[in-house]
C-alpha cells in the first residue's frame, strides 16, 4: 500500500513539473506575442534570399573524371557507357550554364524603365557593355552544337549496329536510351528557347546592327577614338559573326543542315554527315518517335494533379524541341499516333512558364519552327483555328483548378509547416534517427512540390488574365496574394531549417543510395549464383526473359553483371550529378538488355528524389522565386491596400514585399542599368508609402481627433480612449521594421514623424489649439505607445501687444482686414476689424522679427507656402469677373476708345475715366451691391495686401537673422560638427550625428529659397495666365486707367468726409497700396508692362490735369474781373454775390486734389514695380 502511494506521488510530481515547464514556455510565447502580434518561430523573421549577407551552399562535388569513375573489366560496356555519359554530362553543364547566365540576361537586354529616355548612342554603349554576354552565347551554342552532334552520332551508331545485329548491340532486347534522348532534347530545347527570346526581344538584333554600323564608321577615323585599327578589325569580325549567328536562328540552323546540306558542307561537315545518316536510320527515328509519344503521354496524364513532378512542364518544352528535330530529320509528316498526343498537349497545356518566368506559347512555337514544307499538317491547322478558344478554356481550367485545389493546398501547407519546423531532439537509437531523417526527406520533397504548384498557378493565372484581358475577381485576387505570400513562407521555412538540412544531407543521401543499392544487390546475388552454378539450364531459366534464343547467354549475363557493378560503384559516392547521370545511363543499358526484375521505375523515382534533395537550395530558390511579379508590377498597390484593410492579413506585408523584391534580384542578374533598378525600388517604396503608411497615419490621426474632440464637444458621449476606437490600429505599429534590399522601413517611426510634423504645424498656425494637440500627443502615447516630441511653442510673444503668428493663421482675414503701406512696410488694420477694441493693430518688420525669435522660422515658412494657393484662388475669382457679360462689353468699349483705326493711343484719359464713372452700371458680388470697378479693386487689393505681407515677412526674417548673427564670434566657429568630430577621433556614430546636426542647422537658416519666392510666383502664374484658359487677362492693361480713376475718386471722397469731421468707421482713410501692388503684380505676370507703358497714361493724366487746372484758373480770373465791375451795382440793388466764383474755386480745389492723388499713386506704382522686379 505504501509503495503504491509513493508511485502515485512520483507520477504527480512528474506531472507537476511538466505543467510548470509548459507554463513557463507559454508565458514566454505570450510575451513574444505581446511584443509582436505575429511573431512566432516561423513567421517573426521573414526571410528573403536577397537580404542574406552570408549563406551556405551545399552541393556534392566530384573530382574524379569519367574515365576514372568508369573502370570496368568489360571494355565494351565501359566504352558505351563512357561515351554516352560524357555527352549527357556536358549537355547538363551547358544547359545549366545557359539557365543561370544567358536566358535571363538576353530577355532583359536593353530593358529600361518606362520613364527612361534613350539617348543617342546609348544602344551602342549598351551592346558594347554586354559584349561578353554574346561571346558566352557564341561559345555555349557552339559547344552545345558539337556535343549534340557527337551524341546524335553515337545514338545513330548504336541503332545502326543493332539493326545489323552487331556486337554488343545484338545483346539488346529493346534499345531504350531514355537518358540520352532526354539530354539530347535538353540541348535542343536550349536552342529553341534562345530563338524565342530573340523573337520577343527585338532590341538584341537592333542594337547589334547599330553597333556594327558604328564600328564601320570608326574605321575611317580610328585615331580619333583612341583604338588601334587591329583591335577595331577584331571587334568588327566578332560583330559580323554575331550578326550571322543571330540572323539565322539557333534552331533553324538544324533545318538548314537537313534541307540544304550542299550549301553548309564547308561550315559544319560533321552535322551534315550525321543528319544524312540519321534520315536513313529508320530504327533511330522510330525510337525518337516512341520516346516523344511515351514521354508526353506520361506527363500529360499526371499534369495538373498532385502526381505532377517538378520538371514535367520543362520536359514538355524539351519533348517539343525533340519533336521538331524529328520532323526536320524525317522530312515527312508525323504519324497519327504522334499527332494525336501533340494535339492533346496543345489542348491541355497551351502555355508553358519556365526559365525565369518566361511565357512560351506552344502553338506559336511550333508554327514558328515547323518546316515550311510541312506547314499544312492538319494538327497545327486545327489548333491554329481554335487558338483563342484554347487559351480561354485553359484559363477557365486554371480557375476551376484553383477553386478545387486551393483549400487542400492551404491545408497541406499548414500541416507541412508545423511538421517541418518541429524540433528533432538528439537520439541515440539509430533506427529512430533513420525514421526522423526519412520523415525529413519526405517533408523536403513535399515542400518543394507544394511551392512549385503554387508558383505555376499564380504565374499562369496572373499572366493569362492580363494577356486575355479578363478581369480577376476580388476574392480570387486575394487568394493569389495569399498564394504568393505562402510561397515566401515556404522559402522562410527552408531558410530556418537550412543548416539542419545541410548537416543531415550526407545521411539522407546515404540512406537513399542504400535503398537503391538493395535493388541491385538482389540482382547481383542472383546473377552471381547462377554464374557460379555453371548450369546452362539455370542460365536459360534465369535469362528466359532476357533472350530470344540460346545464343550469347554468357555475354548477356556478363554485360548485366558489369552494369550492376558499375551502378553499385556510382552509388558509393556522394551523389554528385556526374555519378547520377552515369547511373542513369547504366540503367538504360541494363534495361535495354532485357527485363530484369529489379524495379527500374522505382529506381528512377528514387534517383529523381535524390536529385531534388541534393540540389534542394537551388530548387527551393527557383520554386519560391516571385520574379514573375515584375511583369505584374501594378498588383503591388492593389495587394498592399487589401492587406491594409484586413488587420488579420497584416503579417503578409513582409512576405509580400519580399516577393516583389525578387524582381530586383531578377533585374540585377539581368545586368540592367542602375536607373531601371532604382526605378523599381522607388515603385516598391512608394507603394508602401501610399498604400500602407499614408492611410495608417491618416487613420491614427483621425482616431486621436475623434477621441479628443468627443471630450470637448457638447452633448458628446465620453469614451475610453484605451479601448474604444475607429478600428484597432495598434497591431500595425507593433510590426518589426520592414526589410527590403535597399533600406528598412519602420512603420512606427514614419507614423511618429508624421504626427510630430502635423501637431507642430497645426500648433504653429493655430496656437489656441495647442492644448488640443498636447492631449492628442498624450493619447497617442497611451493608446499606441508612440513616442512623440514635445511641442515647444510659447503661447504668445511677450514683447508686443500683437501676436503675428495668430495674424498669419488666416490669409483671407489679412487680405480683407488690413491695408498695406508700401512706404513704411506695414499692414494697418481697417476700422471694420476693430471688434470692440480701441486700438488698431499693425504688422510690421519688428513684429515679425520678434515672433521669429519666439516661434522660429517654421511658422513663417508655413504662411509663405500658403500664399500661392491664395493667389491662385483670387486669380480664378478675377477671371470669372472679367468673363461676365457686362465686363466683356466694358472691355470692348475700352479697346475701341484707346485705339484709333490706325492703332494710335489717345491722351484724354481723365474724360474717359469720368465718362465711365458716370455711366457705370451695378453688379452683385457676395450679396453686396458694389460697382464693377470697385469689385475689381477689391479683389486686386486683396492680392496686393498678401504680396505686401510677403515683403514684410522677408524683411522681418532678414532682421531676425541680423539679430542672431551677433552671437557668431569670428570665422573660427564656422567648422561643422562633422569635421570637429572627425578631428577629435570620435566613433562613426558620433560623426554621423554631427553630420545630421550640420544638415539640420543648414536647412534651418537657409531662408533665402523660402523668402525670395517672387520669381517662382511670376514663373508659375505667368504660364497659367498665358494659357488658353485665361483669355480674359489678354487686354487687362486697358482697364487699369479706369481702375486708377475710380481709386482717385474714392480717395478724394474719403478725405472730404474726414474733413467734415464725420469719424465713423466707414469714413476712415484706407491705405490703397495693396491695390497698387496687385496691379503691378498682374501686369508683371500677364507680361503687359510694356503695353501699359506705351499708353503713357500717367504722363497724359499729369498733362491733362495741369492744362485743366490752368484753364480753370484763367476762367476764374476772368470771372473775377468781370464780377468786380458789377459788384457796386449789385450792392446798390441789394442782390447777392454771383456764385460762379465759388463753383470755380471748388473745381480748382478738386483738380488739385486729383493731381496730388495721381502723383502719389504714380510714385507708389513705381515703387511697387521696383519691389516686384
Amino acid at each position: 500500500m505504501a509503495s503504491g502511494t509513493v508511485e502515485l506521488e512520483e507520477q504527480q510530481e512528474k506531472l507537476r513539473r511538466v505543467v510548470d515547464e509548459w507554463r513557463c514556455r507559454s508565458h514566454d510565447l505570450l510575451k513574444n506575442l505581446y511584443e509582436d502580434p505575429y511573431g512566432s518561430s516561423s513567421f517573426s523573421d521573414a526571410y528573403s534570399s536577397n537580404s542574406a549577407p552570408i549563406c551556405v551552399h551545399a552541393e556534392p562535388s566530384e573530382h574524379s573524371d569519367i574515365s576514372t569513375l568508369i573502370e570496368l573489366e568489360n571494355v565494351l560496356v565501359s566504352k558505351f557507357v563512357t561515351v554516352l555519359s560524357y555527352d549527357c554530362i556536358e549537355i547538363s553543364k551547358l544547359t545549366e550554364y545557359a539557365r543561370r547566365n544567358i536566358y535571363r540576361q538576353l530577355s532583359l537586354f536593353g530593358h529600361g524603365s518606362s520613364s527612361q529616355v534613350l539617348l543617342e548612342g546609348e544602344p551602342q554603349k549598351t551592346f558594347g557593355r554586354s559584349l561578353s554576354l554574346f561571346m558566352d552565347l557564341s561559345e555555349v551554342t557552339s559547344r552545345m552544337s558539337a556535343v549534340l552532334c557527337n551524341l546524335l552520332q553515337q545514338l545513330d551508331s548504336i541503332y545502326s549496329l543493332q539493326d545489323k545485329n552487331g556486337t554488343p548491340c545484338k545483346s539488346f532486347k529493346n534499345a531504350t536510351f531514355t537518358t540520352a534522348f532526354s539530354s539530347f532534347s535538353d540541348g535542343l530545347a536550349m536552342f529553341l528557347i534562345l530563338d524565342e527570346i530573340l523573337i520577343h526581344n527585338g532590341r538584341i538584333k537592333s542594337y547589334l546592327s547599330l553597333f556594327a554600323r558604328m564600328l564601320n564608321k570608326m574605321k575611317f577615323e580610328p585615331d580619333d577614338f583612341g583604338i588601334a585599327l587591329g583591335d577595331l578589325d577584331n571587334l568588327d569580325q566578332v560583330a559580323s559573326r554575331l550578326e550571322k549567328l543571330l540572323d539565322g536562328g539557333f534552331f533553324r540552323e538544324l533545318e538548314q543542315f537537313c534541307h540544304f546540306p550542299q550549301h553548309l558542307l564547308q561550315e559544319n561537315p560533321s552535322w551534315v554527315d550525321v543528319l544524312q545518316k540519321v534520315r536513313q536510320n529508320r530504327k533511330f527515328l522510330d525510337a525518337c518517335t516512341s520516346f516523344i509519344h511515351n514521354g508526353l503521354s506520361e506527363i500529360l496524364s499526371r499534369l495538373d494533379t498532385w502526381k505532377e513532378s517538378l520538371l514535367d512542364r520543362r520536359k514538355i518544352l524539351c519533348h517539343t524541341a525533340l519533336f521538331l528535330f524529328e520532323v526536320y530529320a524525317a522530312a515527312e509528316m508525323p504519324d497519327k499516333r504522334l499527332g494525336k498526343v501533340i494535339a492533346q498537349m496543345l489542348q491541355v497545356v497551351p502555355v508553358i512558364y519556365c526559365e525565369g518566368g518566361g511565357r512560351f506559347m506552344l502553338l506559336d512555337l511550333l508554327r514558328n519552327q515547323f518546316p515550311p514544307s510541312l506547314s499544312s499538317w492538319y494538327t497545327l491547322r486545327d489548333a491554329a483555328m481554335e487558338s483563342g478558344t484554347t487559351k480561354n478554356n485553359y484559363l477557365i481550367h486554371l480557375n476551376d483548378m484553383h477553386s478545387r485545389d486551393w483549400q487542400p493546398i492551404k491545408d497541406a501547407l499548414a500541416c507541412w509547416v508545423v511538421s517541418f519546423q518541429s524540433v528533432i531532439h538528439p537520439m541515440t537509437d539509430l533506427s529512430k534517427v533513420e525514421v526522423c531523417l526519412r520523415l525529413h526527406f519526405k517533408k523536403i520533397i513535399q515542400g518543394i512540390l507544394i511551392a512549385s504548384r503554387m508558383q505555376m498557378m499564380a504565374n499562369s493565372m496572373l499572366d493569362l488574365h492580363a494577356l486575355l484581358e479578363v478581369p480577376i475577381k476580388r476574392e480570387r485576387l486575394k487568394s493569389l496574394c495569399q498564394m504568393v505570400v505562402l510561397m515566401k513562407v515556404v522559402e522562410s521555412a527552408f531558410h530556418n531549417k537550412e543548416l539542419d538540412i545541410i548537416k543531415s544531407l550526407p545521411h539522407i543521401i546515404s540512406f537513399i543510395q542504400a535503398d537503391i543499392e538493395q535493388f541491385f544487390l538482389r540482382a547481383k546475388d542472383e546473377l552471381e549464383s547462377e554464374i557460379a552454378k555453371g548450369s546452362q539450364v539455370g542460365k536459360m531459366r534465369f535469362l528466359s526473359s532476357l533472350t530470344r534464343g540460346s545464343k550469347d547467354v554468357e555475354s548477356r549475363m556478363a554485360y548485366s553483371l558489369s552494369l550492376i557493378l558499375l551502378s553499385l560503384q556510382m552509388l558509393r559516392g556522394g551523389g554528385s550529378s556526374k555519378r547520377r547521370l552515369i547511373l542513369l545511363v547504366a540503367l538504360d543499358f541494363l534495361e535495354s538488355i532485357g527485363y530484369l526484375d529489379i524495379g527500374f521505375s522505382r529506381i528512377k523515382k528514387l534517383i529523381s528524389k535524390l536529385e531534388m534533395v541534393v540540389d534542394f537550395q537551388s530548387i527551393v530558390k527557383g520554386v519560391t522565386n516571385c520574379s514573375f511579379l515584375y511583369q505584374r508590377k501594378e498588383m503591388i498597390g492593389t495587394w498592399l491596400s487589401m492587406v491594409y484593410m484586413d488587420v488579420d492579413k497584416f503579417s503578409w506585408l513582409q512576405y509580400l514585399l519580399d516577393a516583389f523584391c525578387d524582381g530586383l534580384w531578377h533585374l540585377k542578374l539581368g545586368h540592367v542599368g542602375e536607373f531601371t533598378i532604382h526605378a523599381h525600388e522607388k515603385e516598391i517604396e512608394n507603394a508602401v508609402k501610399y498604400e500602407i503608411i499614408a492611410p495608417l497615419c491618416r487613420d491614427i490621426e483621425t482616431d486621436l481627433r475623434l477621441h479628443v474632440h468627443s471630450t470637448h464637444l457638447k452633448g458628446s458621449v465620453h469614451v475610453n480612449p484605451r479601448k474604444t476606437g475607429v478600428q484597432n490600429l495598434s497591431w500595425y505599429l507593433q510590426l518589426k521594421p520592414l526589410r527590403i534590399p535597399f533600406k528598412n522601413i519602420d512603420i512606427k517611426l514614419h507614423v511618429e514623424t508624421y504626427l510630430n510634423s502635423t501637431f507642430y504645424n497645426h500648433t504653429a498656425m493655430s496656437s489656441y489649439d495647442r492644448k488640443i494637440y498636447l492631449e492628442m500627443r498624450q493619447l497617442a502615447k497611451l493608446k499606441y505607445r508612440l513616442v512623440l516630441d514635445d511641442i515647444h511653442f510659447a503661447d504668445h510673444c511677450l514683447g508686443h501687444g500683437i501676436e503675428v503668428i495668430e495674424t498669419l493663421q488666416n490669409l483671407q482675414k489679412v487680405a480683407t482686414s488690413y491695408s498695406y503701406n508700401i512706404t513704411n512696410q506695414v499692414l494697418i488694420e481697417k476700422a471694420s476689424g476693430f471688434q470692440g477694441r480701441t486700438t488698431l493693430r499693425i504688422v510690421g518688420v519688428e513684429q515679425v522679427a520678434s515672433s521669429l525669435a519666439t516661434h522660429g522660422l517654421v511658422s513663417i515658412f508655413t504662411a509663405i507656402e500658403s500664399v500661392p494657393k491664395f493667389l491662385a484662388q483670387k486669380l480664378v475669382d478675377l477671371s470669372e469677373l472679367l468673363q461676365d457679360n457686362f465686363a466683356s462689353s466694358f472691355l470692348v468699349k475700352e479697346f475701341r476708345f484707346w485705339k484709333h483705326e490706325e492703332g494710335s493711343i489717345r491722351n484724354n484719359p481723365f474724360i474717359q475715366g469720368d465718362q465711365h464713372n458716370l455711366t457705370m452700371g451695378k453688379l452683385f458680388f457676395e450679396d453686396h451691391e458694389l460697382r464693377y470697378l470697385e469689385q475689381l479693386r477689391y479683389i486686386i487689393s486683396e492680392m496686393g495686401n498678401v504680396l505686401g505681407l510677403l515683403r514684410i515677412l522677408k524683411a522681418g526674417c532678414s532682421r531676425h537673422v541680423c539679430n542672431i548673427s551677433r552671437f557668431i564670434h569670428g570665422s573660427n566657429n564656422s567648422k561643422s560638427f562633422r569635421e570637429i568630430s572627425e578631428k577629435l577621433g570620435f566613433m562613426d556614430e558620433t560623426v554621423t550625428a554631427g553630420r545630421i546636426v550640420d544638415v539640420t542647422l543648414e536647412s534651418k537658416y537657409r531662408i533665402k529659397d523660402h523668402l525670395n519666392c517672387f520669381s517662382s510666383l511670376f514663373t508659375v502664374f505667368s504660364k497659367e495666365i498665358q494659357s488658353s484658359k485665361n483669355i480674359p487677362f489678354k487686354d487687362f492693361h486697358l482697364i487699369v486707367p479706369a481702375l486708377v480713376i475710380s481709386l482717385v475718386d474714392s480717395r478724394a471722397n474719403c478725405k472730404d468726409k474726414l474733413l467734415r469731421r464725420s469719424r465713423d468707421r466707414g469714413n476712415q482713410i484706407v491705405m490703397d497700396d495693396g491695390f497698387i501692388m496687385g496691379v503691378a503684380f498682374l501686369l508683371k505676370v500677364t507680361m503687359q508692362e510694356k503695353s501699359f507703358d506705351q499708353m503713357y497714361w500717367f504722363t497724359g493724366m499729369h498733362k491733362y490735369l495741369k492744362e485743366a487746372l490752368l484753364s480753370l484758373e484763367e476762367y476764374q480770373d476772368a470771372e473775377q474781373r468781370k464780377a468786380s465791375r458789377g459788384i457796386s451795382v449789385s450792392r446798390l440793388l441789394g442782390q447777392p454775390a454771383s456764385s460762379i466764383g465759388i463753383e470755380a474755386q471748388k473745381g480748382i480745389d478738386k483738380l488739385k486734389k486729383y493731381q496730388k492723388e495721381v502723383e502719389f499713386i504714380h510714385s507708389s506704382f513705381n515703387i511697387a514695380r521696383t519691389a516686384i522686379s
